[in-house]
C-alpha cells in the first residue's frame, strides 16, 4: 500500500518585498515631516507677518490721533510768533527733513487734544504745546529701530517726556500738502525744505500770513517697519535684498532675514482747513 505524503510549503515576505515596504514607509515618513515643516514655517512667516502689520498700524494710528490736533486752539495772530505756530521751524528741535538718507522728523503745536502724555488744555497765555514723532536707535546698533512720542510743554517752564510707540521702525517721512488756490484741498505734496521757512520761503506766503506753511492743510506720512522676529530660513533664503519705495524714495533693505513693509497714509489737517472745518 502506497502513501501519499501531502507537502505543505510556507509563504512569508521576501527581501524584495520588505525593501519595498520600507522605501515607501520612509517616503511617506518624509513626506509627513516636509508637511510639518512647510505648516511650521508658513505659521511662523504669518506671525512675523501680524507681528509688522500691528506695530505699523498701532503707530499710524497713534500718529493720527495726535497730528489731526495741528493748530487747534492757535489764533490766527499767533502765525507772527515763530515760538506759538501750527508748525515749528525746520531746525534739530522742531520739523526735519532727514532728505534721502536720513528719517524725518514730524512735529506740531496745539493747545487741547490728547498727546502722548497727558490730554493738552492749554490757555491762551501760556505757548502751545509741541508734539514731534522721530525715530532713533534703540539698540545702540547705529540702526534707527524705535518709533518714539515726544511731548513738550510749557506751562510754568519747559517740561519734555518722550513715550516708544513701536520698534522695528527703519523709515519715517512726511510730505506736506499745500494748497495753492484756497479750496481746501492739497495740490501737491513736498518735503519741508520745498515749502521752505518764514525767512526763506520755497513757496509763495499767503496773503495775511507769515510763513508759507499757512498752505498746509494735510500730511502724508510714510513708514518703512522690520519684523522683529526672524523669518524662518526657508523663507529668508528666497528674499532678494532689494529696495523699498518711501514717499518717491528708493530705500534698501537692511537684510533678507526680516520682513520690511511700506505703508503710507494721508492726514488732513482739520483745525488748518477752513473748507473741512465748515463741514
Amino acid at each position: 500500500m502506497i502513501k501519499h505524503v501531502s507537502t505543505h510549503r510556507q509563504y512569508g515576505f521576501s527581501l524584495l518585498s520588505l525593501m519595498v515596504a520600507m522605501a515607501i514607509g520612509i517616503f511617506l515618513i518624509g513626506a509627513i515631516i516636509k508637511i510639518y515643516l512647510d505648516t511650521k514655517d508658513s505659521f511662523n512667516t504669518r506671525n512675523v507677518v501680524a507681528e509688522v502689520s500691528e506695530n505699523t498700524r498701532f503707530a499710524l494710528d497713534d500718529m493720527r490721533r495726535i497730528l489731526v490736533m495741528a493748530g487747534r486752539g492757535i489764533r490766527a495772530i499767533e502765525d507772527q510768533f515763530p515760538n506759538r505756530r501750527p508748525f515749528p521751524d525746520i531746525n534739530s528741535s522742531g520739523i526735519v527733513d532727514g532728505g534721502a538718507s536720513d528719517s524725518d522728523t514730524i512735529a506740531i503745536r496745539y493747545r487741547r487734544g490728547p498727546s502722548c502724555g497727558a490730554y493738552q488744555d492749554v490757555g491762551v497765555g501760556t505757548r502751545p504745546s509741541m508734539v514731534r514723532f522721530y525715530v532713533t536707535d534703540n539698540s545702540g546698533d547705529g540702526s534707527a529701530d524705535d518709533l518714539v512720542c515726544e511731548l513738550t510743554t510749557y506751562g510754568g517752564g519747559a517740561t519734555t517726556v518722550t513715550r516708544t510707540l513701536v520698534s522695528g521702525v527703519q523709515r519715517l517721512k512726511a510730505l506736506y500738502g499745500v494748497d495753492d488756490n484756497a479750496d481746501g484741498y492739497a495740490d501737491r505734496y513736498l518735503t519741508p525744505t520745498a515749502i521752505g521757512t518764514a525767512a526763506s520761503p520755497g513757496i509763495p506766503v499767503p496773503s495775511g500770513a507769515n510763513t508759507p506753511w499757512a498752505k498746509v492743510v494735510s500730511i502724508r506720512i510714510g513708514l518703512m517697519t522690520g519684523s522683529e522676529s526672524t523669518l524662518p530660513k526657508a523663507v529668508a533664503d528666497q528674499t532678494t535684498n532689494s529696495t523699498l519705495n518711501v514717499l518717491g524714495l528708493s530705500i534698501p533693505k537692511p537684510d533678507t532675514d526680516h520682513l520690511y513693509r511700506v505703508t503710507t497714509t494721508t492726514l488732513a489737517l482739520r483745525n488748518l482747513n477752513p473748507v473741512i472745518q465748515r463741514q
